[in-house]
């Protein structure tokens, strides 16, 4: 499997950034999670790192905020009417929107949370590695979201979770740590949450930003 950040808050040379989230995960489907602000960023951003946003299988968003899905109009042209799986209350001309309600198997060795609170969602997916866990801005909580993919996928823990963890409670991840091999807070997760696993789970600790590549 192999994650191609292609925008984080956290910036890297000769690549673009602002403040959102986007993800190319590469494994058994090729898909985007997340779509950061603006489509130039992403099409920039996946020339200078080789990661082509063509032959997608699915896109996923895992909420209606703008830092997530601005940049899903490239991906429309690029992909015409492409299935992109999100909570409900909103539209993308050009890509066909499952809405995501209930947790599931969204694809085989992928599942959804379902959307919690009726307004966010995160992925699971399966690796040989065991299972990794993306995340968007987990308002209803990173360790919420991370424990209903555990549910629904039937794992015990994951292997890594990454993404926007949206300031956590220091008790949110020492929960996370329990029920997590690997840890990497990116976009809203704050400095704060960044030292504090550094500090104090610093074998856990994965650091990424804008460019980073994870072959898991």
């Amino acid at each position: 499997m192999k994650l191609t950040i292609l925008n984080d808050n956290a910036p890297a040379k000769g690549l673009i950034n602002d403040w959102g989230w986007s993800v190319l995960v590469e494994s058994k489907y090729r898909f985007l999670f997340d779509a950061d602000t603006r489509g130039e960023i992403l099409a920039h951003n996946s020339k200078v790192l080789g990661a082509s946003l063509r032959n997608l299988n699915f896109a996923v968003l895992s909420h209606w905020h703008y830092d997530h899905y601005g940049g899903f109009p490239l991906i429309a042209q690029l992909n015409p009417g492409l299935r992109l799986y999100a909570p409900p209350g909103g539209w993308i001309e050009g890509l066909s929107v499952f809405e995501v309600i209930d947790a599931g198997r969204i694809a085989d060795g992928i599942w959804t949370s379902g959307a919690l609170e009726g307004f966010e969602h995160a992925v699971g997916v399966e690796t040989p590695s065991g299972l990794v866990i993306i995340v968007g801005c987990s308002h209803p909580g990173v360790d919420r979201l991370t424990e209903a993919i555990l549910e629904v996928s039937g794992y015990e823990r994951a292997y890594l979770v990454i993404g926007g963890f949206h300031y956590p409670s220091r008790r949110t991840l020492d929960k996370l740590a329990k029920i997590a091999e690997f840890i990497a807070p990116a976009h809203c997760s704050g400095d704060e949450a960044k030292a504090y696993v550094w500090e104090n789970y610093p074998e856990k600790f994965v650091g990424v930003k804008t460019g980073t590549i994870l072959e898991i």
